[in-house]
């Protein structure tokens, strides 16, 4: 099983501004209070593991509500307005009057083409090429606010590679196309809530439909309900037909169901495994992983989790703030030696501190009942 990502360094990246952590797993769990950068650290690993991808930082703004209404009648856009940006860099401040900017940057299997991104806000001036119908995108000169055709932009390096994005373009909703980030690897992000529409989970069925992985989610989905015999997802988009729709094979009803019949733990495993097969030979992000999941159940699940990684060459990185999450982890970890980390990030004033955790140095943790949460 490959460790795309062995060592991380963040900085200036929201909650984040000086972060290092030096020895990841294959399998890792990331635990801390409430505010102490959890879901910031997914968020980092996804936008570089896809590559500074717009639609990656575009759904993490979105997702924090910093683009307002989700409707797009709604919205307004404004080519100069900062604030909704000020989000991504550390303390909110005030783009227009400095200059900002993160970087994040890993060791580890991932490609060099992704193993380092850095990123500003900055000012340009569109220029256009009739003859070679483009346009390029050129630092805007003097004082940006003298410009009249001057636009922020998100001024990106990537592993050396230039990209410039317009804040305007990532304040508009664009085609979603398929729920997997685009990039060299596999990189599927799974949210506390499994709010993925239908439809997109829909997208990440039809990529595992009727191949090897398919009976491995009705496996791990006999974790919580022994009688589920089949799942699949019918329905379509077209317009006129029947919404997408997960439904499940049940020796307890005579025709197939809808799998949200089974409640809020077979949906949110469903979910989890789903998106883990989704992340063939790449890297999987669940933000609370616990979420809906009864503590009885967990520790076979973290089984499940770690035998479909290493068939499917899959790093994991989770979130938790749950004893029973953590325990059962140490449980599964135990049985996969070498396989499993835990990191605990605490907040001391204005930064954020990991501390690591192996298998043998979690069975004293769990034993002891000594707090990581």
């Amino acid at each position: 099983m490959t460790t795309f990502i062995s060592s991380l360094e963040i900085d200036g990246f929201r909650a984040l501004a000086d972060l290092r952590i030096d020895s990841f797993g294959k399998i890792n769990l990331i635990t801390g209070k409430n505010n102490s950068g959890k879901s910031t650290l997914l968020e980092a690993i996804r936008i570089l593991a896809t590559g500074g991808a717009l639609r990656t930082i575009f759904e993490i703004l979105n997702y924090r509500e910093e683009l307002g209404s989700a409707n797009d009648s709604e919205r307004t856009y404004l080519p100069t307005d900062l604030s909704p940006f000020c989000n991504l860099f550390t303390g909110f401040p005030d783009l227009a009057s400095s200059k900002h900017g993160f970087s994040i940057s890993a060791k580890g299997a991932l490609p060099a083409s992704i193993s380092r991104i850095n990123a500003n806000i900055n000012w340009f001036i569109r220029k256009a090429d009739p003859d070679r119908q483009m346009v390029s995108y050129e630092p805007a000169s003097g004082d940006m606010f003298d410009d009249v055709d001057g636009f922020p932009a998100l001024d990106m390096d990537i592993a050396g590679r230039k990209r410039v994005v317009p804040l305007d373009r990532l304040q508009r909703r664009f085609p979603m196309r398929g729920e997997a980030d685009t990039g060299p690897i596999s990189c599927v992000y799974l949210d506390p809530f499994s709010s993925r529409s239908t439809s997109q989970m829909g997208v990440l069925w039809d990529a595992i439909a009727l191949t090897d992985v398919e009976q491995e989610i009705v496996k791990a989905l006999k974790v919580i309900s022994e009688d589920i015999q089949a799942v699949s997802v019918i329905g379509s988009e077209e317009r006129g037909s029947r919404a997408r729709t997960a439904i499940a094979k049940s020796t307890r009803y005579s025709s197939p169901v809808p799998l949200r019949t089974f409640g809020d733990g077979v949906n949110r495993l469903f979910g989890i495994i789903l998106s883990l097969c989704n992340a063939r030979n790449g890297v999987l992000l669940v933000d609370e992983i616990e979420n809906g999941l009864h503590y009885s159940v967990q520790t076979e699940i973290w089984r499940t989790i770690f035998r479909l990684a290493k068939d499917l060459n899959v790093q994991v990185f989770a979130t938790s703030h749950s004893w029973d999450c953590v325990r059962a982890f140490q449980q599964a970890a135990s049985e996969s030696p070498q396989d499993g980390v835990l990191v605990r990030l605490s907040r001391m004033d204005d930064r954020i501190i990991p501390t690591l955790f192996t298998e043998k140095e979690l069975e004293i943790v769990t034993r002891d009942q000594i707090e990581v949460r």
